[in-house]
């Protein structure tokens, strides 16, 4: 046994005062890969780390337990005399550990659990049911002791990133949280259900008996809650004792005051005058592409398919490169089919170019020699000269794929970092001239994103709209910059965005680690989990919940986060990088399991939210999986990767049922069950259930009808569902409804769900009308239609939804909107799609002309003219015209269109002639709106 001993030395990392005590080292079997990297074969096997501002050294065992379950080794030269190479390889280590939190907080996002419990005790809505229920004086106790302890919690979330007894009791406060607001849950859903009795006559006699005799009976339940309240009363108050250990300050609370930046418009391509310094390496891959080198050449002879490889760092802009290559109307012209990571059918003969982005040479889903032999006998019915473009980190990818190029895709220089900092950090052209003191701190940012410029891009939008100067210097001279940074590290740049962002978006932005990497979020599933969670909260105002939701959606793309593909006023698609979808993981560690990274007893005891896929289930008639069995208060489970069914396995979804009675959401999307148990309707806390595409399912049980709560429910191609149950009326929380449906008329019922908002009929083969009582639904904001071809008018009483500001129709061949869907004002959107009926577009759309801020209009191949009346569109923000081959010309009056922003055409091929810039017929009609995109390209952008 060797050993190394320190008395005591400060280490590396941004974490103060932490010393460490006394490492022993001691020597086990040899790692090859240790030699390699030139280290002596020891690993750490016994630690004892003692922060100095603790008593208490960490236990052993504890941080014995997280090494193993890290698998990651601790190599340290046994004749290193240099002290500091040692405090850096220990650090490098022991950085990766859960419990020691450097530089940014590891999911302990408290306050705005903390808020949402508050808002809850004080709302008139819970004062009047602890009057009604006779706890009023227990729950004020609570709400008292609540206020207190609520005033210090944002500085204890920030101090605990350097005191770990902090970190701890912030833990112990937000699972007291979690236990109120279900506490508080369930007394709303027992005023709900109460209510529901009274609206049905008390129902029968049988109903009665039974509801005495169980958990719901008012004096059973008056005694449970009791005994419920004083339980967490008890432990609220020794955390407000244990308060005092700490040196906390009150602040005051950011809930939803972030503003936003200037809206950016974004698009599907990437934008060509967004990326900076990379036009070199943009020409030299085309050059690759187009002009073959005398080796592939010969290489060519006797294989179709070419590969050229981009490799570098994570964030270096490897997939950006590519999608300015694919785009480029040069590669366009040379290929028969471009595909981005699709395999189609129709290979045979054509000369194609396949983009395989971000490949891996690790796990199940690495590529491997054997694997690339396969793909590649099947690529080689391509056409000579047919070419694939792969983009990885990893340099062995480039060999195993037998590339002919290989392109190292290096950093940005200086000048090119700093320019892109400044088109992020500042609104305007020129407005950093104003703001010296501010540039000189910028260049020493630009210098510590070492050329990365999804790093520079996230600083730039972290500090769009700071202006002072001692905020721009803390970041700049912020410690985590010292973090040892290895190639799949998380970029210090991206912890930092994190630190910085606003209680109440932390836990939108952490819960969506859940979901696999290169995974399309839309912006109206994803608030409608976020509200199922409880993380949207209304504001003072009277805006919906909905529009609070995609407002948080914005700021976290302002700052870089999400990656929008597309967006109009009302939806966002977009991605997350893969960079910052590890992050995300990285700070959900003790809320979030994804479960194809295998859990243990000690990540089970917090965890609220699952992941998995089919995968990670037991076969049918197997028992249930041992980590299901080790979690108890899970809030969410879902199944999101695409292509995968869900859950087949009807002894997991009892299990789930039984086990999960504080389940919110439940994602059984791509299941293959006939029938849902009827016990499905005891999770009475359940807002979110998504049941789409399930291609047996042909009836509801009528227990569904008894989710008071729920708030979104899903039924997209369920294509042999007949009927919804006779009392989804009751469901009077109701907010989203997605439907596919056999009847030809939607069933009665549906005027009942007064709180609905967002309504989507699809793929109704056999409906012929929506009914009579959709003219009821006066909150409803967003209504979409699609691929309901027998569907021949809308509602004669459109004019009755008030509230409505978003249509959508698409793919309904019988519908003839010329003369249905009149009376409908204030729209805000509207999108018209595959509508080869219309040759012009409908007379009502001018009821709307004061509001309506984007049209979109796609395949209409008979639609001839845009109106003249279309001049009168003040607020018109957005128009996209796509594969519309009749329309010729755009109307006279464009040019009053003053607050036009994008105009965007795709497959007009004689309209896009006319919009040429500077040349065509129609540009002096357009020549002031902000951006132009013809057929993918860019030919006007103007900074606002």
């Amino acid at each position: 046994m060797s050993s190394w001993t320190s008395s005591s030395f400060k280490s590396s990392a941004p974490e103060e005062g932490l010393s460490i005590a006394s490492i022993s080292l001691e020597e086990e079997q040899e790692d090859p890969a240790a030699t390699h990297h030139g280290y002596s074969n020891y690993v750490s096997s016994h630690v004892h780390i003692k922060p100095t501002h603790t008593s208490q050294p960490l236990d052993k065992d504890v941080v014995l337990r997280r090494i193993r379950q890290r698998k990651r080794d601790l190599y340290i030269t046994a004749d290193c005399s240099s002290i500091a190479f040692i405090k850096v390889a220990i650090y490098r280590y022991i950085q990766k550990l859960p419990f020691l939190s450097f530089g940014f907080t590891m999911g302990q996002f408290v306050y705005t659990i903390a808020e949402n419990v508050m808002n809850g005790l004080a709302s008139y809505a819970y004062q009047e049911i602890c009057l009604a229920w006779g706890v009023t004086d227990e729950l004020n106790k609570l709400k008292d002791t609540f206020s207190s302890i609520k005033l210090v919690i944002l500085d204890a979330e920030e101090k605990q990133r350097k005191e770990l007894r902090l970190s701890q009791w912030l833990g112990k406060l937000k699972d007291v949280c979690y236990d109120v607001d279900d506490m508080l849950n369930d007394f709303a859903f027992k005023e709900l259900q109460m209510q529901m009795l009274i609206l049905r006559g008390r129902g029968s006699i049988k109903e009665q008996v039974r509801i005495f005799f169980s958990g719901w009976n008012p004096v059973v339940f008056n005694f449970k809650m009791g005994h419920r309240i004083k339980e967490i009363r008890e432990r609220l108050d020794v955390i407000a004792i244990e308060k005092s250990q700490f040196p906390l300050v009150e602040r005051a609370g950011d809930w939803q005051s972030q503003s936003v930046p200037t809206e950016r418009e974004t698009h599907s391509f990437v934008q060509a005058y967004d990326v900076i310094g990379r036009e070199d390496d943009k020409k030299q891959i085309i050059i690759h592409i187009l002009n073959l080198t005398l080796k592939e050449k010969s290489r060519d002879v006797q294989e179709n398919v070419s590969v050229i490889s981009i490799t570098g760092l994570g964030g270096i802009g490897k997939t950006t490169l590519v999608k300015l290559v694919y785009n480029d109307h040069r590669v366009v012209r040379h290929f028969d089919m471009r595909m981005w990571k699709k395999l189609q059918s129709a290979l045979k003969d054509k000369q194609f170019l396949l983009v395989l982005d971000d490949v891996w040479d690790k796990g199940q889903i690495g590529v491997t020699t054997a694997k690339w032999i396969d793909l590649k006998a099947l690529l080689n019915v391509g056409a000579n000269g047919s070419k694939v473009i792969v983009t990885t980190r990893s340099e062995s990818v480039a060999s195993i794929m037998d590339s002919v190029c290989v392109h190292q895709l290096r950093g940005l220089p200086h000048e090119s970092c700093m320019s892109l900092f400044i088109k992020r950090a500042f609104d305007r052209k020129g407005e950093e001239q104003r703001y010296p003191h501010l540039m000189e701190i910028a260049h020493g940012i630009a210098k510590k994103c070492e050329g990365v410029p999804l790093a520079v891009t996230t600083m730039g939008s972290l500090l769009c709209l700071k202006r002072e100067k001692h905020f721009w210097s803390e970041v700049r001279d912020n410690d985590i910059w010292r973090l040892p940074q290895g190639n799949d590290d998380i970029l210090p740049a991206l912890k930092l965005s994190y630190d910085a962002l606003s209680s109440y978006l932390k836990p939108c932005f952490v819960i969506c680690s859940l979901f696999p990497k290169d995974y399309v979020f839309r912006s109206t599933d994803l608030v409608s989990l976020w509200m199922a969670q409880g993380f949207i909260q209304s504001s003072k105002g009277n805006q919906e919940l909905e529009e609070i939701g995609l407002d948080y959606i914005r700021q976290l793309c302002s700052r870089s986060l999400f990656q929008i593909d597309e967006a109009s006023i009302d939806f966002i698609v977009f991605k997350m990088h893969a960079l910052v979808h590890d992050l995300a993981m990285s700070v959900s560690e003790e809320e979030c399991l994804s479960v194809n990274f295998r859990p243990t007893s000690d990540t089970c005891k917090r965890v609220r939210h699952v992941s998995m896929s089919e995968d990670d289930l037991p076969m049918k008639g197997e028992r249930v999986p041992e980590f299901l069995r080790q979690l108890k208060k899970v809030w969410t489970i879902l199944f999101p990767v695409p292509g995968h069914v869900g859950t087949s396995s009807k002894s997991v979804l009892t299990a789930c049922i039984l086990r999960f009675k504080y389940l919110r959401v439940l994602d059984l999307s791509g299941s293959t069950f006939e029938m849902l148990p009827s016990s499905i309707g005891k999770l009475s806390r359940l807002r979110y259930l998504d049941l789409s595409k399930n291609p047996f399912i042909k009836k509801l049980p009528g227990s569904i009808c008894n989710l008071l709560n729920l708030q979104t429910l899903l039924l997209s191609n369920c294509e042999k569902l007949r009927e919804l149950p006779r009392d989804i009326g009751n469901l009077i929380n109701l907010r989203t409804l997605v439907l596919t449906t056999n009847q030809m008329v939607l069933a009665g019922g549906i005027e009942r769900l007064t709180s609905l908002r967002f309504l989507q009929v699809h793929n109704c083969s056999y409906l012929e009308s929506l009914g009579q009582g959709i003219q009821c639904l006066t909150n409803l904001r967003m209504l979409v239609i699609s691929n309901c071809e027998n569907l021949k008018s809308l509602p004669p009483d459109m004019k009755c939804l008030t509230a409505l500001k978003t249509l959508g129709i698409s793919d309904c061949e019988k519908l003839d909107l010329m003369t249905s869907g009149g009376g409908i004002r204030g729209l805000r959107s509207v999108s018209i799609s595959k509508a080869s009926r219309l040759e012009a577009l409908p007379h009502w759309l001018q009821d709307s002309a004061n509001t309506l801020q984007s049209l979109r209009v796609k395949n209409c191949e008979d639609l001839k003219e845009l109106p003249e009346w279309l001049q009168n569109f003040k607020l018109l923000q957005q128009l996209v015209i796509e594969y519309c081959p009749q329309l010729l010309a755009l109307p006279q009056g464009m040019y009053h269109l003053g607050a036009l922003r994008l105009l965007k055409i795709v497959g007009c091929s004689k309209l896009s002639e006319r919009c040429k810039s500077n040349e065509g017929a129609d540009w002096p009609k357009i020549a002031h709106v902000s951006k132009i995109t013809l057929d993918g390209e860019i030919i006007a952008s103007k900074d606002d």
